[in-house]
């Protein structure tokens, strides 16, 4: 399993339209990537005010490769539709689960 993380920082005059990110940039998001097995999506908003990240959203994949075959593939489309609800660029980690428990 791979795990992705999509961190938007919280800035300074940022925009952020959550509403086109939870009703359009997400449903795209699925369903462009459930061909490729995406495994789960969670979508996290900051906290406090003064949170460092605004939303983080986490993805699933079975393998880095599969993930980057994603990317490659229909990637330009989703990374097209950012500046539609946000002017930050996000940060993008691809990692391994260290601890994975009670979780999906």
């Amino acid at each position: 399993m791979i795990d992705i993380l999509v961190m938007y920082p919280n800035r300074d005059g940022m925009t952020f339209d959550e509403g086109y990110y939870l009703n359009h940039h997400i449903p795209l998001a699925m369903r462009l990537l459930d061909d490729y097995g995406l495994k789960f999506i969670r979508v996290a908003k900051g906290a406090e005010h003064d949170s460092p990240f605004y939303l983080v959203t986490y993805m699933g994949f079975e393998t880095k490769e599969v993930f980057n075959k994603a990317i490659d593939e229909v990637g330009s489309e989703i990374f097209e539709d950012i500046s539609k609800f946000t002017n930050v660029e996000p940060l993008i980690q691809v990692g391994e689960p260290v601890v994975n428990d009670r979780m999906p």
